[in-house]
């Protein structure tokens, strides 16, 4: 197997900041576009956020399909309801509690567009909380050299990953709702590539880019010789919401 890479970076200047990139990998019976998301133009305001994504295409996940016809508004009533503790701050809650929420609200997104949900695995766990960790510890805001090193290093054999990372979102609903108010990160979100994810935190910010609280980070992984369950690139083509 090897790998082939493009780069792509996109950021956005706002009262927070969005990136995006991802990668994948290429067997002898696979060729995939990668893009590969590295430390942007980043706003130094409240809240900050960056995304990895993986595309069939380019650009990110935009392959025409046809789009269904659920209104914003009955999208936006299905995700605002079932998912406990989202509304709840970081400092006031377990890992766990909000591992759980961002994964519940991130599944809800999905289903009110007829995407299957993704399953919470604990390496993508180990990875998402080992990077926050750091990018915290280090007051850096990046997804460093290789995003997709740190997945397979907790031993995640994966075909296809991609990773979001934001700072200064208090609660499980502040970062997905900024993150599928960004393209990229939306894309990510309801890309029907991914099986698997793992999710981040830290109560803290990163310095010098957030003065509120809290870092995410989420890595979403399909695993080597699983296939997409899904081939409905419609939502993530219309992004964002």
């Amino acid at each position: 197997m090897f790998i082939f890479d493009t780069t792509r970076c996109r950021a956005s200047a706002r009262a927070w900041s969005l990136t995006w990139c991802a990668v994948a990998s290429i067997a002898t019976a696979l060729i995939a576009t990668a893009t590969f998301a590295a430390p942007g133009a980043i706003a130094r305001s409240t809240p900050v956020a960056h995304i990895a994504v993986i595309p069939r295409s380019t650009p990110v996940a935009h392959i025409a399909v046809t789009h269904h016809s659920l209104s914003h508004q009955n999208l936006k009533a299905h995700a605002a309801s079932g998912c406990a503790n989202a509304n709840t701050p970081a400092v006031a809650a377990s890992n766990n509690e909000m591992r759980n929420a961002v994964v519940c609200l991130v599944n809800q997104q999905r289903a009110g567009r007829h995407l299957p949900r993704l399953h919470a695995n604990p390496r993508l766990d180990r990875s998402a909380q080992g990077w926050t960790n750091a990018m915290v510890a280090r007051s850096a805001f990046t997804h460093g050299s290789d995003f997709s090193a740190r997945i397979t290093a907790v031993g995640f054999v994966w075909s296809a990953a991609a990773e979001n990372i934001a700072t200064g979102y208090p609660t499980p609903r502040a970062v997905v709702n900024g993150w599928m108010a960004s393209t990229g990160h939306c894309a990510n979100i309801l890309s029907p590539t991914y099986l698997d994810v793992g999710t981040g935190l830290s109560r803290h910010p990163v310095r010098g880019f957030a003065s509120g609280e809290a870092t995410w980070t989420q890595d979403f992984g399909l695993p080597m010789g699983h296939h997409a369950s899904s081939g409905n690139f419609s939502a993530a083509n219309h992004c964002p919401y």
